[in-house]
């Protein structure tokens, strides 16, 4: 099975990118006023895969409609959900693990989320791609 020339990795890359982001923003400034770590991480991770979910479902009934692929569609879909849900904890385990440190969690916790997002969302796609696809 041959899969149709869609935009699906760089969309699934910035979905991922763009939860990440939005974690790091919530968890780095609830920091920055003495909210706990606790506090944050089961709500921000609860939301990746509750976003991860929906886009992951709207997606899967877009690329059906579109290309009438299931198998595409379960592989894009499933990307999108596990991206996100990887994003959010990744967002959220790098600026913990900087403060650990004793390095400012604003510091490099961006650019090196995103770098790691972006590698596991296309592994993660990659692997279901390769799933459905056998």
């Amino acid at each position: 099975m041959a899969f149709p020339q869609t935009p699906s990795v760089p969309g699934i890359v910035y979905m991922a990118d763009a939860v990440g982001t939005q974690t790091e923003a919530v968890l780095i400034r609830g920091l920055s006023v003495g909210i706990s770590m606790r506090q944050v991480i089961r709500r921000e991770l609860a939301s990746g895969l509750l976003v991860g979910l929906g886009i992951g479902i709207a997606v899967f009934g877009f690329v059906l409609a579109a290309w009438g692929d299931a198998p595409v569609a379960a592989a894009v879909g499933s990307a999108l959900v596990v991206s996100c849900s990887l994003a959010t904890l990744i967002a959220t385990m790098l600026p913990w693990t900087f403060q650990r440190l004793g390095v400012d969690p604003a510091f490099g916790s961006g650019p090196l989320a995103i770098v790691i997002q972006d590698l596991l969302s296309i592994a993660v796609y990659l692997a279901f791609a390769t799933l459905v696809a056998t």
